[in-house]
């Protein structure tokens, strides 16, 4: 029986459970079932590498929040991360990587082992023709990517404009309740609107651009029907997650809703996911 949730799916974020040993060094003798893998994008200057972090969750003070690395790709950063993966944990009882935020390039040679991936502010991102290749071919092979935190439609622009740099024939397409991904593990009845952390604290309006208001749900999907970009628009689920006290209106709509994409993300990666020097055969993807 499926259960009921009051939550929208503006607070139903992208995760991808998966085990695969040898996949990082946790300093663990148990290996991690689920990494919260943020994806790191340059502005126009050339394609972004992986940098070295020396972070660590358990140093976050309480209730820390704020970003640490400026906006961009570090929105939210690091405690969003953090506080993401201690919930998906206490909620699930997965193994998590959680000994520090873990993030990547689009062209780190160890961008395929990781099946989902989380873009922040999309809006500002500006990816190469190189970084565009990298990104569709890990889609295509099994892997997740969610976009979240952009508004109105100058910003909705500019993301669609880099979506297609990486899928030119596939435009995202709204999804509507009826859609499989609200019927996965909870029922999703309503898109409800995250706001900021300082709308959501002190009542003002959960919106942020005026020529567009209303939350949507936009999605990617593969040839089977397989979803494989997720994209909330017009809500901002980091702040929900970096400030999980802040408001539990949104906060109890963000974190039990993360269980629906893993469901969706376990059957997509057991179904799609074949290492990257392996291109899927003809056989394959008729499966």
């Amino acid at each position: 029986m499926k259960k009921k949730s009051l939550l929208t799916f503006g607070s139903v974020l992208a995760f991808v459970l998966f085990v695969s040993p040898g996949i990082a060094d946790t300093g663990s003798d148990s290996t991690p079932e689920f990494f919260f893998t943020r994806l790191i994008y340059g502005n126009g200057a050339g394609p972004a590498r992986t940098p070295k972090l020396d972070i660590r969750c358990e140093d976050l003070a309480a209730g820390e929040g704020g970003t640490r690395y400026g906006g961009g790709w570090a929105t939210d950063f690091p405690a969003s991360d953090c506080k993401f993966m201690w919930g998906v944990e206490r909620l699930t009882g997965i193994r998590v990587f959680d000994k520090g935020p873990h993030v990547v390039s689009a062209l780190d040679p160890e961008l395929s082992k990781y099946p989902y991936l989380y873009i922040v502010e999309p809006s500002r991102m500006y990816l190469t023709d190189e970084e565009a290749k990298s990104i569709r071919e890990y889609l295509l092979r099994g892997g997740f990517l969610h976009v979240d935190d952009f508004w109105g439609l100058r910003q909705r622009a500019i993301v669609e404009e880099e979506l297609a740099k990486i899928f030119p024939d596939r435009p995202p397409v709204k999804l509507d309740l009826r859609h499989e991904v609200f019927k996965t593990f909870f029922e999703i009845n309503q898109v409800m609107q995250i706001p900021n952390v300082n709308n959501g604290c002190n009542g003002g309006r959960t919106w942020e651009v005026a020529d567009e208001t209303d939350p949507m749900i936009f999605g990617i999907s593969d040839d089977d029907g397989r979803l494989m970009v997720l994209i909330t628009y017009n809500s901002d689920l980091g702040d929900a997650w970096e400030w999980m006290l802040y408001a539990n209106r949104y906060m109890c709509v963000g974190m039990p809703a993360l269980i629906v994409l893993v469901a969706i993300m376990i059957e997509k990666f057991l179904a799609a996911h074949v290492p990257a020097s392996k291109p899927p055969s003809s056989a394959e993807r008729q499966q």
